[in-house]
This record gives structure tokens, sequence and C-alpha cells, in this order.
């Protein structure tokens, strides 16, 4: 039960941090003047802006928060 009382704060903890750097990205897109098509206007705001790593931090925490609590779900009890 602990294992997965932790593993649902980290993944609503890098749910929150992901949503944020999405939405400093998305305010940020009215800065960027120019742009290359891969990353495109929204990534090249989230590189401009510096949020690529809080996105990615956000999203590491959030997978494994929900591994944790897959984990948990699948473990037989003894």
């Amino acid at each position: 039960m602990k294992r997965v009382v932790i593993g649902g704060f980290l993944s609503l903890i890098g749910s929150i941090w992901a949503l944020a750097a999405l939405l400093v990205g998305g305010a940020y897109m009215d800065r960027v003047g120019s742009w290359s098509t891969p990353p495109g206007r929204y990534g090249t705001a989230m590189l401009a802006s510096g949020m690529a790593v809080p996105l990615a931090v956000g999203g590491i925490l959030l997978l494994l928060g929900l591994a944790s609590m897959a984990v948990e779900y699948f473990r037989k009890e003894k």
C-alpha cells in the first residue's frame, strides 16, 4: 500500500511539472521569431524558454509513478 501511495504522488507531481512546462512553452510561443520545420514553432519555444528539461523530468516522474503502481497492482500478496 505504501508503494502505491508513493507511485500516486510521483505520477501527480510528474503530471503537474509536465503541464506547467507545456503551459510556459505555449505562453513563450509569441516571442519566437523564426523556427525550423523538424521541431516546429512549439518545440522551438520549448527549447528557447528552457522548459525542455522540466518537461523531461516531469515525464520521467510520471512514468516512474505509473510503473510503481502497475508493479504493485500485479504483485501477489504473501
